[in-house]
């Protein structure tokens, strides 16, 4: 059990490992300015406007994405004994999950030079993941075990994913979401890491 346990914090963590790290060799390659004002985070892994560092983005989506595979589909395991309600929101936390890291995945498959294919995963990125940080919100508020703290978190996030949709060519919105996903698995993942080390 304890072994089974372990999968979660150490996927998730090694997920923003490679995420963070591939990003910022990219960013070292990336041959003009970058801001959250005048640039979508995807522009590093643009063949043509980082030709050099593109690859390492592009890698970090891959990998980081095959990463979190396991992550959410191990999330939630201290949900035994808990209602049945918070099995079921669980349950859609690690779909959604799992189709928001497959899509991460194609994103680097399918780069920002590479539309509309990188456009379409992208969105599914965002819903997938917008949808499983809603589920474990109101989870929070059925659980006896996660901290309460979380589900302000969680819907604050959701919201800031919702109007990023709405206004889609605000770019600087993409950045604070994807500020808020980096979060959000940092933080189950010390949680789960906390569970298991004390069970």
């Amino acid at each position: 059990m304890r072994s089974r346990l372990s999968v979660n914090p150490i996927s998730g963590i090694s997920g923003l490992v490679l995420y963070l790290a591939l990003s910022v060799v990219s960013f070292l390659f990336y041959p003009s300015s970058l801001s959250p004002m005048s640039n979508w985070l995807s522009d590093l892994g643009n063949n043509l406007l980082n030709p050099e560092g593109a690859i390492f983005y592009r890698l970090g989506g891959i990998l980081s994405g095959a990463a979190l595979i396991p992550f959410f589909l191990t999330l939630g395991y201290w949900t035994k004994g808990q209602g049945k309600d918070i099995h079921i929101l669980f349950f859609l936390v690690r779909v959604f999950g799992l189709i928001a890291s497959l899509s991460f995945i194609m994103t680097g498959v399918f780069s920002e030079d590479m539309m509309p294919m990188h456009s379409w995963f992208s969105i599914i990125l965002y819903i997938a993941f917008g949808t499983a940080i809603a589920c474990t919100g109101f989870a929070v508020l059925f659980s006896s075990v996660l901290p309460r703290w979380l589900t302000a978190f969680c819907f604050l996030a959701w919201g800031f994913d919702i109007v990023s949709g709405i206004f889609g060519q605000t770019k600087w919105l993409e950045w604070v979401v994807v500020a808020f996903l980096i979060a959000y698995v940092a933080a189950m993942s010390v949680f789960s890491l906390k569970r298991s080390i004390h069970e």
